[in-house]
């Protein structure tokens, strides 16, 4: 019985390091324009093409999806750098639909006096952290003159998670976001036993296996145990409703829940180096906040809602966009707040966001680069 026993637990171990290694090298292989980086995380590969989600993405030699730019920028153009997750990347639009390339037409057609660059610095499933890193990589190679730095309400949510990832220096800035995908699914497993006592600390040790995970997230192990992706009435019978670490939308609920002060302290924290690092360099910086489907509409992205845990209705409550305003006062630096223009754009029978996911249709892009053209243009010279 002992060898039986001590020749299974061998098994297992080889299997969940077989796992392990194979989830280290998931990313990057072959012709995948998303590729691991020790520092932020992940990024697109450089001077990649690839069809993605309908769209043709061609990235430059920096991993970003935008042509080759020159460092300095030439006489007399001004440059700006939006960064943001994969609404800024324009993910399934075509590059030129992309919010950074309408505001860069906006700009260059005759309304102000001058020359202007705004560089697409997106990448999908980025935040403040990733992007703050991000920033500190390209600050000196584009040198930009303004920062802008696009904010969505799942940012709190994907901080919380890297930031339990990430090395920090002395002074609490982040220095890199390693890219660790068996520690980050551990932290997104949802609980099964509601305790803080020894049946959930064996839970927590369990779902740092690969192999475990890998059950979780199997037929058999959802019909045991439960879906990974809870949908709303899930999130509210586990009593999961606001916890940052799994409910992805926590920043937007009503009433106080464990964890999401810190959190959002955290969030504005990286907001501020970017800020930081910004005036440093003599750059100027603007805060964009934009809404999500459910803040705009009752109905809009029906799956999207599910995939994300929001239930029909409209989330009306604009706490978070005041708070990021208050940050922007309190700090001095100005916020672009775009959630009154969505909904004064929003029309029967052309939808801003898409069916499946909370991504921008061509017609809610074309509403965020009219929003954001008409937030910056007062604070760019010329215009």
């Amino acid at each position: 019985m002992v060898l039986v026993v001590s020749s299974i637990l061998i098994a297992l171990v080889i299997v969940e390091g077989g796992l392990r290694l194979a989830t280290a090298r998931q990313w990057g292989r072959g012709d995948s324009l998303g590729i691991t980086d020790r520092i932020v995380h992940h990024r697109f590969r450089p001077n990649a093409e690839k069809k993605v989600s309908g769209s043709w993405y061609r990235t430059n030699s920096l991993g970003l999806r935008d042509h080759e730019y020159a460092a300095p920028p030439p006489a007399g153009t001004y440059r700006i750098l939006m960064l943001g997750d994969s609404f800024t990347e324009g993910f399934r639009l075509a590059f030129e639909d992309s919010v950074a390339k309408r505001v860069e037409r906006g700009l260059n057609d005759g309304r102000c006096r001058g020359r202007y660059e705004v560089i697409n610095a997106g990448i999908g499933s980025y935040s403040p952290i990733l992007e703050y890193l991000l920033f500190r990589q390209l600050a000196d190679r584009l040198r930009p003159h303004m920062v802008v730095q696009n904010f969505d309400m799942t940012d709190v949510h994907d901080d919380f998670i890297r930031s339990r990832v990430a090395v920090f220096d002395g002074a609490g800035l982040p220095l890199a976001v390693p890219n660790d995908p068996r520690t980050e699914a551990a932290l997104l497993l949802p609980p099964l036993v509601r305790s803080d006592g020894a049946l959930a600390a064996v839970e927590r040790g369990a779902n740092r296996l690969v192999l475990y995970q890998a059950f979780r997230r199997s037929v058999v192990g959802e019909r045991l145990l439960g879906p990974v992706r809870l949908t709303p009435e899930q999130l509210a019978e586990r009593g999961l409703v606001g916890n940052v670490q799994y409910d992805v939308v926590a920043a937007v609920r009503d009433g106080e829940h464990p964890g999401l002060a810190e959190a959002w302290r955290a969030t504005e924290g990286y907001v501020m180096a970017t800020r930081d690092l910004a005036r440093r360099r003599g750059m100027a910086y603007v805060l964009v906040s934009y809404p999500h489907p459910y803040q705009v509409t009752a109905t809009a992205s029906p799956l999207g809602r599910r995939k994300l845990g929001v239930g029909a209705g409209i989330v009306g409550d604009e706490r978070p966009f005041r708070r990021l305003e208050e940050l922007g006062r309190r700090e001095r630096f100005p916020v672009v707040n775009l959630l009154g223009f969505f909904r004064e754009n929003e029309r029967p029978g052309a939808p801003l966001f898409s069916e499946r996911d909370f991504h921008h249709t061509q017609e809610g892009s074309r509403i965020f680069g009219a929003g954001m053209l008409q937030g910056l243009s007062p604070l760019v010279p010329g215009c």
